[in-house]
């Protein structure tokens, strides 16, 4: 059994699922609950964030049937970013045989790099091996010669942005496997091998920030996090509406789109006010004048980015929408019009055997921790006899709390 972990702004996705095979997984369930105390995805309250994680798996514990333990998590943020290194070694082995050992000691070598007190590594992630002068080798492990070279990305953020998402685990009693980066779980779940092969951006509009990663030749080349993301565009309709953000996130799942042109003026949506107490009636029209300025300066941030880290011309995969904002209607085609390069909806279509109503672009980070976490488990996130321990220790922890 495995367990992901999504923490977002906007909400907390929780997903279980048993192994059959590595890589081949079985989905018992997938939660969703509204997520508190997070701001652009970084936590601004232990308390409300750590509650906000037990409601949703003590759900899908009800869901299944099953305890959860412990889980792999998603992670990402306003303070990530990434650094390229290098590093080179002399193959210890006198038969010139590359061994485990001749691997981990030029991966540990590539991780030295200098950092801020404040910062931390998230991830290393490999991009290729260098073996005697040639290149592109994607596991040296067995092959001949007398010098390794590695290429990585390194995966930095605030080190206090990962101790808080830490704490609140430890809040309710939790154990973390591993803090995985977001995209690197998306494009597990989304990408198919020829788009990373040949180069994609993959694109996540979150609640709070917008990840922008670039894939090529099979690797992670460049990835980048912005400041605005879904909740932007909710917050102007709750403002305009005036009415609560329940409601302008409703009224956008609902009857949302991304291009003006899609909505009609003769459709009529009810919109209550904050206090919920009164109806009004507002045209489709006036709603996509407010979604639809806003998506345009999303994608005009997202081209800018872009830009500054790629050539679009040299993505022949294009671009592929994750996360929950890419479930707004139209918004494919308002990118593909604004970016001049092929753009698809990212569904986890990695994941066989998906039930349709799991098949959402809003669920590609939680799945992806399904099946990273699934091609590495040798091990049971799930202990079916220490049920007891486990709500004892969270009974502890809210008894503590409550009484100091």
């Amino acid at each position: 059994m495995v367990v992901g972990l999504d923490v977002g702004t906007s909400s907390v996705k929780a997903a279980l699922a048993e192994v059959v095979s590595p890589g081949a997984v079985n989905i018992l369930g997938i939660i969703h609950q509204p997520s508190a105390g997070l701001r652009k995805g970084n936590i601004v309250d232990i308390e409300a964030t750590a509650q906000s994680i037990d409601s949703c798996l003590n759900e899908l514990e009800r869901l299944t049937g099953v305890e959860i333990q412990s889980a792999f998590c998603g992670f990402s943020g306003m303070s990530v970013s990434a650094v390229s290194n290098h590093a080179v070694i002399a193959v210890a082995n006198p038969n010139d045989e590359i061994t485990e050992e001749d691997k981990r000691r030029v991966l540990q070598l590539a991780q030295n790099v200098a950092l801020p007190p404040d910062k931390m590594i998230v991830q290393l992630i490999e991009q290729q091996y260098i073996v005697d002068g040639y290149d592109g080798v994607k596991d040296p492990v067995g092959m001949m010669g007398s010098r390794l070279e590695v290429e990585v990305m390194i995966i930095i953020a605030a080190a206090a942005a990962l101790q808080n998402l830490q704490r609140c685990a430890d809040r309710i009693n939790l154990h973390t496997e591993r803090f995985v980066y977001s995209p690197i779980l998306m494009e597990e779940a989304v990408l198919m091998p020829a788009e990373k092969e040949m180069g994609v951006a993959l694109v996540d509009l979150g609640g709070g920030t917008t990840e922008i990663s670039v894939f090529e030749q099979g690797v992670l080349l460049s990835t980048s996090v912005l400041p605005i993301g879904g909740e932007y565009i909710t917050r102007d309709l709750a403002i305009v509406l005036r009415t609560s953000i329940e409601e302008a996130a409703r009224i956008k799942e609902e009857s949302g789109v991304a291009d003006i042109s899609m909505a009609s003026s003769e459709v009529m949506i009810n919109v209550r006010n904050i206090q919920g107490s009164e109806v009004k009636q507002v045209s489709q029209h006036v709603i996509a004048d407010i979604v639809a300025a806003r998506v345009a300066e999303i994608a005009t941030m997202v081209h800018a980015e872009l830009m500054q880290t790629t050539d679009l011309d040299k993505l022949p995969g294009g671009l592929v929408l994750c996360g929950g904002g890419a479930q707004l209607k139209g918004i494919a085609e308002v990118m593909e019009a604004y970016l001049n390069i092929p753009v698809r909806i990212g569904r986890p279509d990695n994941i066989r055997g998906l039930q349709r109503e799991y098949n959402l672009p809003g669920n590609a980070v939680v799945l992806g921790c399904i099946n990273y976490a699934s091609r590495r488990a040798s091990f049971s996130l799930i202990d079916h006899n220490h049920k007891f321990g486990k709500a004892f220790g969270r009974i502890t922890y809210w008894l503590k709390d409550l009484f100091g």
